[in-house]
């Protein structure tokens, strides 16, 4: 079987594998820990308030730039700066600085001042004094390790303009800043701010107006300003604002003389970095790197996602009612053959098997396989044969392991061409053989889908279960049938081509889904797969979560087995439906996708905390979501009957689905690494096939079969 490993040692090594990355992880986290510590001692520096009074800084400007380095504007800026001969100090984020390390360097290379804006530039950076403590000191550790520099300069984000003779933080409001000048760190303010962040690209007419009318000549003027303001609409205010300020016998500064401090004095030479420091860092950049690939992960998966949505709507609307082939009933056929593998099936057996003798012809042949029970499963079909006569077949073996075993025992005993299959927890609507077996008349046709539905819904859980089937029926598989692109025959109700199994080398043991690796290996010998939504079933669903995941990991793991065994086919143009469909579809979509999705509505949790920038995931988030409701919607709207009450619990739907999805794959993964034995799905019969017998079958079909003739026996042993 893919992926088991009897002898144990795979798991083994698994284990020690993550036992040695938490060990390496929580080390790892500890020594940054402690560079965060141990940061604070070297930053306490004492200042003067403006020495020699605010005459003595009458008609002065220190120029602050904020958020940057920016590759583009950044540069740019020096380079007007330098040739204009003015200083300027710049506040960098230390995003930033690990993003465009080399435009940071650049500042400091030129002469110029910098200062530390927060790691992240959060507006929750001031939730706590360890939050703000650590945003600090992570930066501190940035720029140093980047610059060769430190900084004993910080201004908070988001800062509003402040009275003059303020901008040192002595009588700034905030909780934020006596926790900055706590660590040691001398708190930057301003008196003019030319709120640039506002303007859009080409007014720099706008910024300039705004310097001109803020100006006070006998005061100190501290102005802020951003590197990328505009898309450079700033800088040109600054050619024209600079030339006029110097006219005029106004002297530029560095914000560090407003505190009687030499520019080295605030930016002292970096002492050398210790290992700890370069684990902060190496965790900074980290978080940086990954939180940039994260947002365009987020972009990716929510285009393509709701791409895919808006094309499988658009298709079941336009293409599906002009191109799908349906099924028909007549008043003569040839014979089947219906095939029930059944294990400890005996809640539902009997019902099961009245729908069935509903729907079949005086010349087809029941088999039911038991696989090994351990309850009255074959003591019940013993007594319906005296009633359903010799058409019903019971065929007994050992226990195999898997319901792929045992459709493989039934295939010699098969005696006609035409398959059908069903589980033993099923019933069926009447004609549904009929309209499943139409489908082979034309000769490319291997196998045949069927619609399934919960036998019974009665619960929230089986409520979401209905609304999981019709959504993807009544969407994907109309819409997927158009380009053969059918990935899984149910084992609820399918039809199957006898000569098109043997070819494909028969039911498989490699995998726990006998169904989807079947249509897979037909696929993959060019046979055409069909849904047929006119032959309905009804199957026995989980009633509980427990009983609902253990179900949903089982086929998960099986899906998971199916892609690693046909991953040959993968982008194969001799295969297309398959190749560039089925299985990008499968890797994307139930694999892939659905172990993120959870994480996004984390990461939009962690936005609303300012540990992530929350528009460059909330956005996504909403559409995506939005999306997702619309097209479960769009997917129940195709039922036969209404279902307006239903579609409030969409939304619950859709979110509980998510988590449960996402750990299901979780442990599919688990149990593929870990090369564990997975065999039969076992689920606690309720026999909710009986209590929905007479409410699905109503009354007998409309063509009836032949009189039963009497009951015989044919029982076969046989080892597995």
């Amino acid at each position: 079987m893919v992926f088991y490993d009897g002898t144990g040692v795979r798991k083994q090594y698994v284990w020690i594998a993550i036992i040695a990355a938490l060990l390496v992880s929580v080390s790892l986290g500890v020594l940054a820990y402690a560079s965060l510590v141990s940061a604070e001692a070297s930053l306490q520096t004492p200042y003067t308030h403006l020495p020699g009074g605010e005459e003595h800084f009458a008609k002065t400007i220190a120029l602050t730039f904020d958020d940057g380095p920016h590759p583009t504007y950044t540069p740019e800026l020096l380079k007007l700066l330098k040739e204009e001969d003015v200083p300027a100090t710049f506040f960098l984020i230390g995003e930033h600085v690990i993003q465009y390390p080399d435009t940071a360097r650049l500042v400091v290379s030129e002469g110029f001042e910098i200062g530390n804006h927060t790691f992240t530039h959060s507006e929750h950076m001031a939730d706590s004094e360890e939050r703000l403590r650590n945003e600090l000191l992570a930066t501190e550790r940035v720029i140093r390790n980047v610059t060769g520099r430190e900084t004993k300069l910080f201004r908070p984000p988001y800062l509003e303009d402040v009275n003059v003779g303020e901008f040192d933080g002595g009588k700034i409001d905030g909780i934020e800043v006596r926790w900055a000048e706590k660590a040691g760190y001398i708190v930057v303010g301003a008196n003019l701010d030319t709120q640039d962040w506002n303007v859009s690209p080409g007014e720099d007419s706008v910024v300039l107006e705004r310097l001109l009318d803020r100006m006070q000549e006998t005061k100190p003027n501290v102005i802020i300003m951003h590197d990328q303001a505009g898309d450079g609409a700033s800088i040109e205010a600054l050619r024209t604002f600079i030339p006029m300020m110097k006219a005029q016998g106004y002297r530029f500064v560095l914000v560090s003389e407003y505190f009687g401090l030499s520019q080295g004095g605030v930016m002292p030479l970096a002492t050398q970095a210790t290992a700890m420091d370069s684990v902060l860092v190496g965790a900074a950049k980290t978080y940086v790197r990954g939180t940039s690939g994260f947002n365009l992960l987020v972009m990716f998966i929510s285009v393509i996602a709701i791409a895919r949505m808006w094309a499988i709507v658009a298709l079941r609307k336009t293409y599906v009612p002009l191109l799908a082939r349906r099924g028909i009933r007549s008043v003569e056929r040839e014979p089947v053959s219906i095939i029930i593998p059944a294990y400890n099936e005996a809640a539902n057996i009997e019902a099961t098997l009245r729908s069935v003798f509903r729907s079949v012809w005086a010349h087809d042949e029941v088999l039911v396989i038991d696989d090994g029970s351990t309850d009255a499963t074959s003591d019940i079909v013993h007594t319906l044969q005296a009633e359903f006569g010799p058409r019903l077949v019971l065929l007994q073996k050992e226990n195999g392991g898997t319901k792929g075993a045992a459709l493989s025992f039934a295939m010699p005993h098969a005696r006609y061409e035409h398959l059908i299959c069903i589980d033993a927890d099923t019933i069926v609507e009447p004609g549904a053989f009929d309209y499943l077996v139409s489908h082979f008349k034309d000769k490319k046709v291997a196998a045949v889908a069927g619609k399934i539905y919960p036998a019974r819904v009665r619960s929230l859980l089986s409520t979401f279960q209905y609304l999981e089937y019709m959504q993807g029926q009544n969407l994907d598989k109309e819409v997927f049938a158009l380009g053969n692109a059918i990935g899984v025959v149910p084992g609820a109700l399918g039809a199957w081509r006898k000569s098109a199994i043997a070819k494909a080398g028969g039911y498989s043991t490699d995998t726990v889904v006998e169904d989807q690796d079947l249509t897979l290996a037909l696929l993959a010998k060019g046979f055409t797969v069909r849904f047929e939504p006119q032959a309905r079933a009804y199957t026995e669903t989980p009633d509980t979560l427990r009983a609902f995941f253990r179900q949903r990991s089982r086929w998960v793991y099986g899906t998971l087995q199916c892609v690693w065994k046909y991953r040959a086919w993968l982008f194969s143009f001799r295969r297309p439906s398959l190749g560039w469909i089925i299985l990008p579809n499968v890797i994307l979509f139930n694999l892939f996708i659905p172990v993120l999705v959870p994480l996004i509505d984390g990461a939009v949790v962690a936005g609303f905390f300012g540990w992530i920038n929350i528009w460059m995931v909330l956005g996504p988030f909403i559409i995506f979501t939005l999306f997702d409701i619309w097209c479960a919607i769009e997917g129940v709207a195709y039922e036969r009957t209404s279902l307006i009450r239903l579609i409030p619990l969409v939304f619950w739907q859709r979110f509980f689905y998510r988590y449960l999805m996402a750990a299901a794959i979780a442990k599919a993964f688990w149990t593929a690494l870990a090369g564990s034995l997975v065999g039969w799905g076992l689920q606690h019969r309720r026999g909710e096939c009986h209590m929905a017998l007479q409410d699905v079958i109503g009354t007998p079909s409309p063509i009836q079969p032949s009189p039963i003739i009497a009951a015989t026996t044919a029982t076969v042993t046989s080892g597995s």
